[in-house]
């Protein structure tokens, strides 16, 4: 039996999705009998430079990544996402780019924006509409949690792992496992052109203004208080 070749694709700008991913695949090929290989690990922006070639070289791609500023794709992940949007608009006059192939996403973030998870979402529902099948439910990791999203990686890699060993599970052309909005669907579409990431940055930019702002008022008020209290 031919091993089903796997492509693990990561975007993030800590690192944490890259390592992640990286430990949870390592953990797998150091298991016997596996029915499939990890052929390739490679950030988002080198996955894009052979997209048209994808579905020839491998059989499922998993992707890792986070957001960036108010929910943009990461530096080096950006052109993945531009692959997708524009492999996504070609499909209405010719055959999918990704027919044939499956896909499973983790994504990392914190409930404390209000773009939680919205690149891996973006990425997860493209994926599908380039005609990839969604093998597995989409992981959501909340840095914000007890344990930082442990639990939630656990049951992800438990889960992707036992439908890579199990045929019936990898069926190409199948219905989905779930639906793109399951665990969540909240999404924003991101401009993801040239200037994408300094849309991001300058968004990051603003965001700090308006604390520093509040933050000289409230000093301001603390002072003339205190002030005040001291002359009475």
């Amino acid at each position: 039996m031919v091993q089903k070749r796997v492509l693990v694709v990561y975007g993030s700008e800590s690192g944490t999705a890259k390592g992640a991913i990286k430990r949870i695949t390592a953990e797998w090929m150091k298991k016997e009998g596996l029915k499939f290989t990890v052929a390739d690990t490679m950030e988002g922006n080198a996955a894009a430079e052979q997209f048209s070639t994808l579905k020839d070289n491998y059989n499922v791609i998993l992707v890792a990544c986070s957001s960036f500023g108010d929910g943009y794709p990461p530096s080096g992940y950006e052109d993945f996402l531009k692959e997708l949007y524009k492999a996504r608009d070609k499909t209405f006059d010719q055959d999918p780019p990704l027919d044939g192939m499956q896909h499973a996403v983790l994504g990392f973030g914190s409930t404390i924006y209000e773009t939680f998870q919205n690149n891996p979402r973006l990425t997860d529902k493209l994926l599908e509409e380039c005609g990839s099948r969604r093998f597995a439910k989409r992981g959501e990791v909340d840095d914000t949690d007890e344990e930082g999203g442990k639990k939630t990686m656990e049951t992800w890699s438990k889960e992707v792992f036992e439908c890579l060993q199990d045929e019936s599970k990898m069926v190409p052309g199948s219905a989905p496992v779930c639906k793109f909005d399951e665990p969540a669907g909240t999404v924003q579409d991101k401009d993801v052109g040239q200037g994408a990431v300094a849309k991001g940055n300058n968004e990051m930019a603003n965001y700090m203004m308006y604390f520093l702002v509040v933050l000289v008022v409230a000093l301001a008020v603390w002072y003339q208080k205190t002030k005040d209290a001291a002359s009475a």
